[in-house]
């Protein structure tokens, strides 16, 4: 029988994307979503809790048969599993699910992440609009330059506006900068801290946790190592707005 051991880190972050990924119609029984819950088994059984165990394998055992009386347990057992998971999980990467409509638990999440930069913030997210700068870019250390790279065929019009009042209003304390790259050439949604660390986000920030769970994540070092000189690349050639 194949296995592998799975860490702290790792365990806490795929149960958050499992998490994110629940099916909305699991009351009723599809076999997307028996497989989606075959993978949730498999996860809350390596958190280890006795009864969340027993209870996961009661739904995945009943499931076929009555789904709309069991799908519906399944959103607390995982919620459990991620709360267990997290406390086990480092520092850094705690907090990083965010449930549907928690706004406030949103900005601290990503407040989290801009707080680390020391140098620079580069925010990807083919989607910016205003809100990029009235809720989260506040939370960058004054001296930390913000570059914002959005896309050409889908940035929202405030952003335009809204760049040019910060820089108005901040100049070189918090220096700014947004470009726009060729139209439809962004997909990811990223942060990258001081050109060293790279947070990938599942939405775009102005819709962040807002309809559905999202979630902010570090990426691997050797997926960052790509991921920096591919976006520095784009960001060099972008046209200043």
């Amino acid at each position: 029988m194949l296995s592998r051991s799975i860490d702290a880190d790792e365990l806490y972050l795929r149960l958050g994307q499992q998490l994110a990924t629940m099916p909305a119609n699991i009351a009723t029984y599809t076999q997307e979503n028996e497989l989606w819950l075959s993978k949730t088994v498999a996860l809350v059984e390596a958190v280890g809790d006795l009864t969340d165990r027993a209870k996961i394998t009661e739904i995945a055992n009943h499931y076929r048969e009555h789904a709309n009386y069991y799908g519906p347990s399944v959103w607390a057992v995982l919620q459990r599993s991620l709360a267990r998971a997290e406390l086990a999980a480092p520092a850094a990467s705690a907090g990083a699910f965010i449930a549907a409509g928690n706004p406030m638990d949103a900005m601290t999440a990503i407040g989290k992440v801009l707080k680390e930069a020391r140098s620079r913030v580069v925010i990807v997210d083919p989607y910016l609009d205003q809100t990029i700068l009235t809720d989260f870019a506040p939370m960058a250390a004054e001296g930390v330059k913000i570059d914002l790279l959005s896309d050409a065929a889908y940035v929202w019009p405030t952003l335009a506006p809204a760049a040019a009042r910060w820089v108005a209003q901040y100049a070189s304390r918090r220096p700014l900068e947004a470009r726009l790259t060729s139209p439809r050439l962004l997909h990811d949604r990223l942060i990258v801290v001081d050109d060293v660390k790279v947070w990938n986000v599942t939405q775009s920030f102005k819709d962040f946790a807002k309809r559905s769970p999202a979630s902010i994540s570090v990426a691997p070092a050797e997926i960052a190592s790509l991921k920096i000189p591919a976006y520095a690349d784009m960001w060099r050639a972008a046209t200043p707005i």
